[in-house]
């Protein structure tokens, strides 16, 4: 049986989620059968006496962890540990506990493929024998080496590694892919598995899996991978989010070295250097006397509240390893007097990960070192299944937030969580008091391409509109701005921010300039980018270069120039749209000089993409609408004294109602999980 086949047909008596006593109670009473413990004649199994008035052959005993996951209120809830079919009306029937951890759990009799109940469920208990797994030290090379035991050999056994924070099967399903595996066939015995794609310095879980499946045949262990050079920080220098004076302040550099031996590396304050100033005189605030490094990394401390004085505090970092060996970082707090925004510039990444970044060499010290010197507040992260934002908040020692394919980490708290979409999410993040930005995030289909559909196979624009709608990209872009409608409505109090790979250009980019770039095609109305646009969002890229043709912007792809012996169409792909900021610059970036792929397992940039950086000014929460005001007032007045100052005069531009700046300024404000962890809760 296909559980999840079953899902579209469960049949379910409860039309809302009331407390499980109460559906417990219900389905008791409807109950139509009964099921209880019986001897066992099978080694690893445990056998169930049933008996039903409604027999099925498609009737099922189903065992799931007691402590819930089961179909309590007669519903999926999640894929039962172990099943068999309870076809006649009465009989016994003998379920495999053999890769069951031991503890409690709970058998169902339900009906017909489905969740309905056919007797009150039974609790059990399952005890040894069980297997192990355990990591062989002293092995050499980029491999480790595992010693194994299970009475339940199979061909198809297997050992994964996983991330230690998530992706493996905790809950003996699927997930997510192994960053590397083998197979352990035997009763017992050692296997060896590579751990190239292992970032030094990480912590991994590693699972005993059965008959290449999901199920546990050991309790699962953690391993550390451990560096393969001196040990180092992954920058040299690094910025932590704001602090204001005379309030506390908190962040983490535990997560920033990238070579430490193992996982005891202590931290201490090292130097006491001098705040950076712009000004002549200093009260001593920007001395790094206020701040304490804990033996963790953690900086914490309340800056001294004078009013004038330095405008950061620097000092140094140092990291004792247990062999001895050490490492500094120099790291700046910048400093916000009390009574100004704690936030006044915003940073902003998209950021495509590429299978979260796995396809270069030490990818994880060369994303962190990139969002790092980018000067980054907010990134918005694509390809990050698996949970790549929680690795890489981790490492920065910021705020994240990872759904199924996107996530976002920021240095700012994530105060809600908003439901997915299709192909997007979204968080609030708190900049200061009262003071949120709502950050959107996407990773719209990818095939049919549209480009490949213009220039390769020449379409016409009604086949290639067509497929953008086939590939789900117009579909979801549509769905995106519905549930965005509200959060657009109030973005003068709080602004909007879009950040995503759309898988397709803008038609602010295909325009009659810039034809022989496309593959003789002119204007295009690419659904991708029309529908933000029309929504009232803007282009931050095109804001500040709005000509295409002197400055394409060009995010796809760095790596990727050749499709089959043609040309690979380069393209514009990777936006961050915004409602409620003011733009202040904008680039696309890589690093170094990327090798074109087959040959890009080295380069220092980790992705396929470029990435997209935008600088914004922060307005403070409501300073829109009085700027609005005050312009709408100004020109009014201005408008009438110019009309009074030329009364009676016949020059065209005293017969202008309003003037261009109010033009201007009405088209501005015009518009038509997994969950990762979340810091901090400030109150609204």
């Amino acid at each position: 049986m296909d559980e999840k086949s079953g899902l579209g047909a469960e049949v379910s008596h409860f039309d809302n989620d009331g407390d499980a006593a109460a559906a417990a109670a219900a389905a008791a009473a409807a109950a139509i059968g009964s099921l209880s413990l019986a001897p066992s004649t099978k080694a690893f199994h445990q056998a169930f006496a049933y008996s039903t008035t409604e027999p099925n052959s498609k009737n099922w005993v189903g065992v799931y962890p007691s402590g819930g996951g089961g179909p309590d209120k007669q519903k999926y809830n999640q894929d039962s540990l172990s099943w068999e079919y309870a076809a006649g009306e009465d009989g016994i029937v003998d379920v495999s506990t053999a890769n069951l951890p031991p503890g409690r759990y709970k058998a169902y009799f339900l009906a017909d493929e489905g969740y309905t109940w056919l007797a009150q469920p039974v609790v059990f208990a399952v005890s040894g024998p069980w297997g192990s797994v355990s990591v062989i030290e002293g092995g050499s090379g980029p491999a480790l080496t595992f010693a194994y035991r299970t009475p339940h050999a199979d061909s198809e056994n297997w050992i994964g590694i996983y991330h230690s924070f998530g992706g493996g099967p905790e809950w003996q399903r699927r997930l997510g892919d192994s960053l590397a595996w083998a197979y352990a066939p035997g009763e017992s015995g050692t296997v060896t598995v590579n751990a190239t794609k292992l970032q030094p310095g990480l912590s991994y879980r590693v699972y005993f899996l059965a008959k290449g499946r999901y199920n546990w045949l050991a309790n699962p262990i953690d391993v550390f991978s451990p560096g393969r050079g001196r040990l180092a920080f992954i920058t040299d220098a690094f910025r932590t989010h704001n602090a204001r004076r005379g309030e506390r302040f908190e962040a983490s550099v535990g997560g920033m070295l990238g070579n430490p031996p193992d996982g005891a590396t202590r931290f201490a304050k090292a130097k006491d250097l001098k705040s950076t100033t712009s000004q002549s005189q200093t009260d001593g605030g920007g001395r790094d006397g206020w701040v304490k490094v804990l033996t963790d990394g953690t900086i914490s401390g309340i800056p001294p509240g004078a009013a004038a004085g330095a405008n950061s505090t620097t000092f140094v970092v140092e990291a004792l390893a247990s062999d001895g060996s050490t490492a500094e970082m120099r790291i700046t707090i910048p400093l916000v007097p009390r009574d100004e925004p704690l936030v006044k510039e915003l940073t902003v990444l998209s950021f495509n990960l590429w299978f979260g970044g796995t396809q270069v060499k030490d990818y994880h010290a060369k994303q962190v070192r990139f969002i790092a010197n980018s000067g980054a507040d907010i990134v918005g992260l694509q390809e990050s299944t698996g949970g790549h934002a929680v690795r890489l908040g981790q490492a920065l020692g910021w705020h994240y937030w990872q759904g199924n394919d996107v996530g976002v980490i920021s240095r700012y708290p994530i105060v809600k969580i908003n439901p997915a979409t299709e192909a997007a999410g979204s968080v609030r993040i708190a900049l200061d008091r009262g003071h949120r930005v709502i950050f959107w995030n996407c990773h719209l289909g990818y095939t049919p391409y549209g480009p490949y559909d213009v220039c390769f196979d020449h379409l016409p624009e009604k086949q290639v509109l067509r497929n953008e709608e086939k590939s789900r990209r117009t579909p979801q872009i549509k769905n995106m701005m519905r549930h965005m409608r509200q959060d657009l409505r109030n973005a003068n109090r709080h602004p909007v921010i879009l950040t995503g790979d759309f898988n397709a250009p803008s038609h602010l980019d295909w325009t009659d300039a810039t034809k022989h770039l496309h593959c003789g095609t002119g204007f295009f109305p690419w659904p991708t980018s029309r529908r933000p646009v029309d929504a009232g969002l803007r282009d931050s890229f095109r804001e500040v270069h709005p000509d295409p043709l002197a400055e394409p912007g060009i995010t796809w792809s760095p790596i990727y120039l050749d499709n089959d012996g043609r040309r690979e169409p380069t393209d514009r792909i990777d936006f961050i749209y915004h409602k409620g900021l003011q733009t202040l610059s904008s680039q696309a970036l890589v690093v170094g000089n990327p090798r074109p792929q087959p040959d890009h397992y080295e380069n220092e940039w980790p992705s396929d993409h470029a990435a997209v950086r935008t600088v914004f000014r922060v307005r403070r929460p409501g300073s829109g609408a009085r700027a609005r005001r005050r312009g709408l007032l100004g020109a009014i007045v201005a408008v009438m004294s110019s009309c009074a100052a030329c009364f009676g005069s016949t020059r065209p531009q005293c017969n202008q109602s309003t003037s261009p700046d109010l033009e201007r300024e009405k088209e501005t404000d015009s518009s038509s999980d997994t969950v990762g962890s979340v810091w901090g809760d400030p109150k609204d």
